[in-house]
């Protein structure tokens, strides 16, 4: 096949197959609000619907039997995180005896305001043995279900329902049985911050597991568990254009963005007003919420840094229910933490205030090449590590590298930029930069055909590259690493992993890979927990598990994922010592997930973990102290959040 006849269409088939994504092309659109005067950030408006003592203890007057349910929990120098936990050992559970009744229930939404929702499964409607069953909505959830805004506009719904349990799918057989599985029994949708104070200290005096949703995005489906009530902050989209903010150290653009805030509504406001700012590659990662807290990466690393590290102040609720400003002055372990540390941690992010730059420039380049009867299997690869031996060069330019590598018949492999990204470039300036790298493609025989093209802007470039992600995979599992510099730039290193990424690719993985690495900035605030390993990386590769069929069984399931963690991920892990791995796009099963994802920090977050959570009111799978915790009758390797959620001994 020439790889001029290699479709999107096609590379999204085989990526569905590893549960990975293809970005389709988005129009553009949307409003954002005028600038504002040069000033420090204030509150949005439902951030100054705020619960206070006071405002407990005229509810606790009114209603004594409240007041238990809806207090305050200690404060975080009050000592508590010294104490050993007490307590029931496992979260209360849907038909203990402690689950609350229909009743109590009911006397928390009244004080919501009417904002509690009880869960029903996106694909309910296809199941005879739920009433909402209606064939015409069911084909509707069916025909979107890859759609990624389908699962974010849902209170409950996870953009891979893989460590849900599957227990809920779009089906055709009306018969089958539709239950909750992982997904949380309840959902507050807020639109206030005294909504996410109530339900916190709820959960947390209910002993009722907790779970924090904005759009589902990530690989371990940290957003979802059975018996849980969910903080959805999907509705928080305020978002406010500071063209000259000054406060604390820094001056300059910068953006104020409620919890909501997705990629593509962000980059949009960016364009229309003239600057440009640092958010994901996919349009519904959640900028102020899992982003950040995983780090962040995006298009614009290579210039400016990490999605953190362009933060200057966050609004969170402690786990105690306080509502709190974390900045440099201002909770500044918690400022640091919240900027890398992970998320469903140490609290729920209300909104945040990040850096925005000039308007900048950007080209892009695509090509494709294949082996085949002009080019052999080992030319191939040689060519996949021509474009490795450049990693340190294009990224010290700036340049940002998205591409695909994967089988696409038997013996047959497919490279494909997607592309690759000149931030702040011309076409001639991208064009000089690829130069030696285009002349040893075809030095090696392997010809290619680039597409370059120049845009005006960052958006602009990001519209007519990257666009809804395909996700709702049942099956896909992947896991990632982050490849240090001399991985590519020492040849016997290279030589090395490229031969553990062949390895991983010939037995049936799919490889998205990036060539990345933060750049240094001083204009930015870069003493954060990010994980260290991304300081030093030029590669970060995401590797999806072996095939599967959508009617894989659990143990089929349990086996393809042990392979991805034990074979091909440990061959990643053995030619990189010390490195270690994104925690938003990272295999659940990564083993020593702390130094993994975290790094040396890992002790430092444990503690700030203790101080500020000592009851363990947040939990999320490979989240800092997500060791302490365990779910009841989770299968290895195939960890759904279907159990119970218990306290190890």
């Amino acid at each position: 096949m020439s790889p001029s006849l290699w479709s999107r269409a096609a590379t999204v088939a085989v990526l569905a197959l590893a549960g990975l994504q293809f970005p389709q092309h988005a129009a553009a659109g949307g409003s954002v609000s005028s600038p504002t005067p040069n000033t420090c950030a204030g509150k949005f408006a439902y951030e100054s619907a705020e619960l206070t003592d006071a405002v407990l203890a005229d509810i606790g007057a009114q209603d004594p039997a409240s007041a238990p349910l809806l207090g305050f929990g200690d404060d975080p120098d009050s000592g508590s995180a010294t104490r050993p936990p007490s307590g029931p050992a496992c979260k209360v559970f849907p038909g203990d005896a402690a689950w609350p009744s229909t009743q109590l229930w009911n006397l928390f939404n009244t004080s919501l305001g009417g904002a509690l929702i009880k869960t029903v499964p996106l694909a309910a409607p296809c199941y005879n043995n739920w009433p909402q069953r209606n064939a015409a909505e069911c084909q509707y959830v069916t025909d979107h279900w890859a759609d990624p805004h389908l699962h974010a506009n849902d209170p409950a719904s996870t953009q891979w329902p893989l460590f849900q349990g599957r227990t809920c799918l779009p089906t055709d057989d009306p018969t089958k049985n539709c239950t909750l599985g992982g997904y949380a029994s309840y959902s507050v949708a807020v639109t206030k911050v005294s909504q996410i104070q109530l339900a916190l200290n709820f959960a947390r005096n209910t002993n009722i597991r907790l779970v924090v949703k904005n759009t589902g995005h990530d690989f371990a489906d940290k957003s979802i568990g059975a018996g849980a009530l969910s903080i959805w902050t999907h509705k928080l989209k305020d978002l406010r254009f500071f063209s000259d903010y000054r406060c604390k150290s820094y001056k300059g653009p910068a953006f104020q963005l409620g919890a909501g805030v997705e990629t593509e509504e962000v980059y949009r406001a960016a364009e229309l007003n003239g600057v440009t700012a640092v958010g994901g590659e996919c349009r519904t990662v959640g900028i102020a919420g899992g982003y950040v807290a995983g780090g962040g990466h995006s298009p614009m690393t290579t210039l400016v840094g990490m999605g953190a590290d362009q933060v200057i102040s966050l609004q969170v609720v402690l786990p105690n229910g306080k509502f709190v400003t974390a900045s440099e002055d201002s909770y500044p372990d918690l400022f640091w933490a919240l900027r890398g540390g992970g998320g469903s941690t140490y609290g729920v992010v209300t909104s945040v205030v990040i850096k925005a730059y000039p308007k900048i420039p950007v080209t892009t380049m695509t090509f494709a090449f294949l082996n085949g009867p002009n080019v052999t299997l080992d030319t191939f690869w040689a060519g996949v590590g021509a474009y490795m031996s450049y990693f340190d060069r294009f990224t010290a330019a700036g340049a940002y590298g998205y591409f695909l590598v994967v089988g696409i018949g038997p013996g047959q492999y497919l490279f494909n930029f997607m592309p690759f990204w000149g931030g702040n470039m011309t076409a001639p300036q991208l064009t000089t930069l690829v130069s030696p790298f285009l002349t040893d493609l075809a030095n090696l025989g392997i010809e290619v055909t680039p597409n370059i093209t120049e845009y005006a802007s960052f958006y602009r470039a990001f519209n007519g590259s990257f666009g809804p992600e395909q996700v709702g995979a049942s099956v896909g599992h992947a896991g990632s690493r982050l490849f240090p510099r001399d991985n590519f730039a020492v040849p016997a290193k290279r030589n090395a992993t490229l031969a553990a990424v062949r390895y991983a690719i010939e037995a049936g993985g799919v490889l998205v890979g990036y060539n990345i690495r933060p750049a240094a900035n001083p204009a930015a605030n870069q003493a954060n927990a990010v994980n260290p390993a991304w300081r030093n990386s030029t590669g970060f590769f995401i590797l999806g598990g072996p095939s599967l069929p959508a009617t894989a069984t659990d143990a089929e399931i349990a086996a393809a994922a042990k392979t991805l963690t034990t074979d091909w991920m440990k061959r990643w892990r053995d030619v990189s010592p010390g490195s270690g791995a994104y925690m938003s796009e990272g295999d659940i099963n990564e083993p020593d997930f702390q130094q993994a994802f975290y790094g040396s920090y890992y002790q430092r977050l444990y503690a700030l973990k203790k101080k500020y959570d000592p009851t363990g009111l947040f939990y999320a799978p490979t989240a800092v102290g997500s060791e302490d915790w365990y779910i009841t009758g989770q299968i290895p390797y195939y960890p759904t959040q279907n159990g119970k959620l218990c306290r190890k001994p």
